[in-house]
């Protein structure tokens, strides 16, 4: 009995110390040790931050932002280093980063480094922006594509790293053609992405008032491409094979997203 609860307290003591260590990580030296014991109170039960036994970012920085303590304002438009140190697959990673970063309204970053250090691909990218990227916010995106942030790091005003476990990452924001038969799609920002499984055949059909000129590609669960069809003719609807393996496809307009400004549905077969 006496040694189950030396190792309990040992876990709490260890679990509080990563806990404090990622919130001063968050924050920086300077403002952890100004609002120290503010924090100590606001995270007094450890256990409320923690998900399957790993921190959860979302909840972290949620309790920071609510009470004031996360400062992610820069005062002006500014040039900032952003490292992410990924778990999992490159296409796919990058892919659903960028399409996070700009749904989060970070449109102006450019690649500075891309490769891979210890079995994990690195990507650090200069962004300009008036604002850091929220944790909050990129963690809530994150999740919902099965990944989860294993660590962050404010490395000074201008320069941040994030570790981040995207091993069983799906597409972002991909359609359902699994779980559902049938989709209806409205007017298109971007090209389709469709997730599907175990389908062979599939009928897209454009709402009336559109003919498009259909690009279709179709990518395995790797996001690796595995089969191309364009069609240099308007077309009001298009019946595919599915390639073995297919796990998502993208399906666009040859020339111009307006073709497709109706929307159109698509049907497994």
């Amino acid at each position: 009995m006496i040694r189950k609860i030396i190792l309990i307290t040992a876990f709490c003591v260890l679990a509080n110390a990563n806990l404090n260590q990622s919130i001063q990580n968050l924050l920086g030296n300077s403002d952890y040790n100004t609002h120290k014991n503010l924090i100590n109170h606001l995270f007094n039960n450890e256990n409320n931050f923690y998900s399957n036994g790993k921190l959860d970012y979302a909840r972290i920085s949620s309790e920071l932002e609510n009470n004031g303590l996360l400062k992610l304002n820069l005062g002006s438009t500014q040039n900032i280093d952003v490292t992410f140190n990924i778990n999992g697959n490159t296409k796919k990673s990058i892919k659903n980063l960028t399409d996070i970063l700009k749904a989060l309204g970070h449109q102006y970053f450019i690649t500075k480094e891309e490769i891979v250090v210890d079995n994990t691909f690195r990507w650090t990218i200069k962004m300009k922006t008036a604002a850091a990227i929220s944790p909050l916010r990129l963690s809530k995106e994150l999740q919902a594509i099965n990944c989860n942030i294993l660590d962050i790091k404010r490395e000074g005003t201008y320069k941040w790293s994030y570790s981040i476990d995207m091993s069983s990452a799906t597409i972002y924001k991909a359609e359902d053609l699994i779980g559902n038969s049938r989709l209806t799609l409205k007017k298109p920002l971007k090209p389709y992405m469709v997730k599907v499984q175990n389908s062979s055949k599939i009928y897209i059909d454009s709402n009336a008032g559109n003919t498009w000129y259909p690009s279709i590609v179709f990518y395995d669960n790797d996001f690796n491409v595995i089969e191309i069809i364009e069609k240099d003719s308007l077309h009001k609807s298009l019946r595919l094979d599915v390639p073995n393996n297919t796990k998502y496809i993208k399906i666009d307009d040859l020339y111009s997203l307006a073709n497709l400004k109706r929307g159109i549905n698509i049907t497994k077969e």
